[in-house]
């Protein structure tokens, strides 16, 4: 029971580490897919007395992704019963073109604003919509969300960090009498190290598949996908063989560091 205990303490101290590691990760993920819908779902109206040189505007501005005119024939067509032949040519020939512009990323306010701005620039475009309100709302919504996550991941980090430390202090004094009667013949560090680094190392690896585990049963969770379904985006789903390896070279690399750590305190003792 003793055992268990000592080890469980290092393996939950990292298992906490390594799930908020992975969780900032998440979030960022889900954020990232969030402004891709955004940006799709994003659109600018510009209103133009002339035919757009869109090549030369696509050019100019890198963030608009595509421009499309919109069809107005169909407006058209149904005053053609309430108006002459001749009064719905004229309204052709006078009726400006409208456009619709989507952009490669959302946007923010400033950016969404210099833009807006210098499209405005343009002779024939005499007004420009930009439906901004509510999408900015909710992007901002979404970093604040993404801030107060990551503030309170770092803490839980840092204190799950200073429990895995806490913990090798606590191997060293368990295993002090060992230390100590090798010192005396002279063993060498790595020697008197050997079993702490081999049981931290073990569970370093419990840890990352707990971990491991953790994540691929909330991606699979019915619960989790019908969010994401709602959201009308992509679920970002747990890569093993690279949220794996990089779990795996974190944990090896605190076990180990906290490891070394401990010991050198007590050959400075």
């Amino acid at each position: 029971m003793k055992l268990f205990k000592t080890h469980f303490s290092v393996i939950f101290s990292l298992f906490a580490l390594l799930c908020s590691f992975q969780f900032i990760l998440f979030i960022n993920q889900v954020i990232s897919a969030y402004e891709v819908y955004l940006a799709d779902d994003y659109s600018i109206i510009v209103v133009s007395n002339e035919a757009l040189d869109t090549e030369t505007i696509l050019r100019q501005k890198p963030i608009i992704k595509s421009i499309n005119e919109l069809d107005t024939a169909e407006v058209l067509n149904r005053l053609k019963n309430d108006v002459s032949l001749s009064n719905v040519e004229l309204l052709q020939k006078s009726m400006p073109k409208f456009y619709t512009l989507k952009l490669d990323r959302f946007p923010s306010s400033s950016v969404s604003s210099s833009l807006r701005k210098d499209l405005l620039k343009i002779n024939s475009i005499t007004k420009v919509e930009i439906f901004a309100k509510t999408y900015n709302k909710i992007y901002y919504v979404l970093k604040l969300m993404n801030f107060i996550v990551s503030v309170f991941v770092v803490f839980a980090a840092v204190t799950s960090l200073l429990l895995v430390l806490k913990q090798m202090q606590i191997w060293i004094y368990e295993h002090q009498e060992r230390i100590f009667v090798m010192n005396l013949f002279g063993a060498s560090f790595w020697t008197k190290s050997a079993v702490l680094y081999r049981s931290a190392i073990v569970d370093s690896l419990l840890a990352v598949l707990l971990t491991i585990a953790t994540f691929i049963l909330i991606d699979n969770l019915e619960f989790t996908q019908d969010i994401f379904k709602e959201l009308g985006i992509d679920a970002p789903s747990f890569v093993l063989h690279e949220n794996g390896a990089v779990l795996l070279v974190i944990s090896l690399v605190i076990s180990i560091i906290s490891t070394t750590i401990a010991m050198l305190k007590v050959k400075k003792v």
